[in-house]
């Protein structure tokens, strides 16, 4: 089994560090490629894998964000794979608005595409393979 929750937003001044404040210990990053993107992953101490739900105290402080910075793009992310099945849903967050929610097939193609990046029919984003290196607490 392998679980993702995490953000990815556009990459602006001082918005990694307003991460750090919201959530102590998260490191955000710089992620390169397939754009220029901040990312930042949960813990498990913020969400439960096994619950398909996207946390109500984690998303308020997205949407909390989101109007602090206006103009910032945020894709809210829950990937779950089982024997290389993978399920993806999540929202798109910003001024203040959730502005679209995705689920089930297509669902990380059409989130990510609000930053124009092309994931293809195999949707492969590097993220969210195994061996991308998320920074450790």
């Amino acid at each position: 089994m392998y679980s993702f929750f995490g953000l990815f937003a556009d990459p602006v001044d001082e918005l990694a560090a307003r991460c750090k404040a919201v959530w102590p210990g998260l490191q955000p990053m710089l992620v390169a490629d397939p754009a220029s993107l901040l990312g930042l992953r949960f813990d498990p101490e913020f969400y439960v894998p096994e619950d398909e739900d996207i946390p109500d105290a984690v998303s308020a402080r997205i949407i909390a964000l989101s109007r602090e910075y206006p103009a910032v793009r945020f894709v809210v992310l829950r990937t779950e794979c089982f024997g290389g099945l993978c399920s993806n849903w999540g929202y798109i967050a910003q001024a203040g608005d959730v502005t679209r929610r995705e689920k089930g097939d297509g669902a990380l193609s059409q989130l990510m595409a609000v930053f124009e990046i092309d994931l293809g029919s195999a949707e492969i984003f590097a993220p969210l393979t195994r061996d991308f290196p998320w920074p450790q607490r």
